[in-house]
């Protein structure tokens, strides 16, 4: 109703404005004045009438029986024609026309009609021909062929829509190998953790059942099988905290509160806490915290979750002798935190995917008694899923050969 009702107020608005610069144009003529009311009521009766009628045979409903574009805009131009020839015969009678001088009036009218028409059907065949090129191009992105592209041809909107359509078709393309990315790294997770799974269940069940056995015969050896065992579970059940939280973060649904927090004291506990382990591997394990740091916000036990996965990552791949560093200093309205080491580095080619999931340089797949839990390539893309939670970024530099550096930035409070 509202699109009817505007259509009308555009229809009359154009009739006005038609009126107006057909009785200027009458005064320019030099019409006799006297003549101007009864041209007018001519003008505007003959025009409200057969535009009336133009409009109730131009909708959709109406037009659209005739068929294809090529049908429609050859019905227009009928339409526009028999607009024209009725205006013309109401004024013929009005101004009491010869029959010899209305008869040729007709016939030029008559052929202007045919010509009219026959130029309809030929800018609807050249339109229609494009559109259907669009139909074909829209058909082939239809069955897959992403890779298509539809003709553009000139600068009018059936140009518009085949661009539209042309990069539809590149960000389907796009999002189809995106898709297919995710598929290679789910598969890829699936199997790292279905090994990484296997390793401690299979260490477990074989400790446990040489308890059952009988085979530690003494108390001690009995306790060191259970104390092996114990430690295999507490891996067993951090990896799967870890593809519990993962999987959140992967939903989306993962929200921290957020609060004033000492980035100061959270490092502190880091390096408290990672010490002993350093030293056995005897690495130097410092902290380089500007004083002017704090508060930030954030969620401390996610944040420490974050430190710990990048000093764990540091450590393992740090040689004796080589030093981690914790920094943290204000950058603009943020804190910049970094976790370098001197380490064997990350290949370039590596680089872009470190934050993957599963993802595992292949020289670092292995895992020794002193390394903690299984690595199961999920550490660096939980790290950075949470940074993304606090409203942080996180990055990577690296070479091999020259350590790793990896940086993340939270909001100050």
């Amino acid at each position: 109703m509202k699109g009817t009702l505007r259509t009308a107020g555009l229809a009359l608005l154009f009739l006005a404005v038609s009126l107006a610069a057909a009785l200027l144009a009458a005064v320019l003529l030099r019409l006799p004045t006297a003549d101007l009311p009864l041209v007018a009521l001519l003008l505007a009766a003959a025009g409200g009438g057969g535009g009336l009628l133009a409009l109730v045979l131009v909708r959709p409903a109406v037009l659209g029986r005739l068929g294809g574009v090529r049908a429609q805009l050859a019905g227009a131009s009928l339409i526009g024609s028999l607009l024209l020839l009725g205006m013309m015969l109401a004024g013929a009678r009005a101004m009491f026309l010869s029959g010899h001088d209305l008869s040729l009036l007709l016939t030029m009218l008559v052929f202007a009609a045919i010509l009219s028409v026959g130029f309809g059907l030929l800018c609807g065949r050249m339109l229609a021909d494009r559109i259907e090129r669009v139909r074909a191009g829209t058909a082939r992105i239809a069955t897959g062929d992403l890779e298509s592209e539809v003709p553009v041809e000139g600068h009018d909107e059936v140009a518009g829509l085949a661009e539209d359509f042309n990069r539809m078709a590149r960000a389907l393309e796009a999002a189809a190998e995106r898709e297919r990315e995710m598929e290679k790294t789910r598969r890829d997770l699936i199997a790292a953790v279905s090994h990484d799974l296997r390793t401690p269940l299979a260490s477990t069940r074989a400790l446990i059942e040489a308890v059952a056995d009988g085979v530690a015969a003494d108390p001690e050896a009995e306790a060191r099988y259970l104390s092996s065992a114990r430690r295999e579970l507490t891996h067993l059940s951090r990896l799967v905290d870890d593809l519990f939280e993962l999987a959140r973060i992967d939903a989306g649904v993962l929200q921290l509160t957020l609060e004033e927090s000492s980035l100061h004291d959270l490092i502190s506990d880091t390096i408290s806490s990672f010490q002993p382990q350093a030293d056995n591997r005897s690495v130097r394990l410092v902290g380089e915290i500007s004083g002017d740091v704090d508060p930030v916000l954030a969620n401390p036990p996610r944040l420490q979750r974050v430190l710990h996965n990048l000093v764990s990552n540091a450590l393992r791949h740090t040689p004796a002798d080589g030093t981690v560093a914790l920094r943290a200093a204000p950058h603009g309205g943020e804190v910049r935190v970094e976790v370098s080491d001197t380490g064997e580095g990350i290949a370039p080619e590596d680089l872009p995917r470190v934050f993957e999931r599963s993802f595992r340089a292949e020289r670092s797949r292995t895992r020794s008694e002193e390394d903690g839990a299984p690595g199961a390539g999920l550490g660096l893309a939980i790290a950075r899923g949470l940074i993304e939670a606090h409203g942080g970024t996180m990055d990577v530099e690296s070479s091999l050969g020259g350590g790793s550096r990896f940086r993340f930035t939270l909001r100050r409070a």
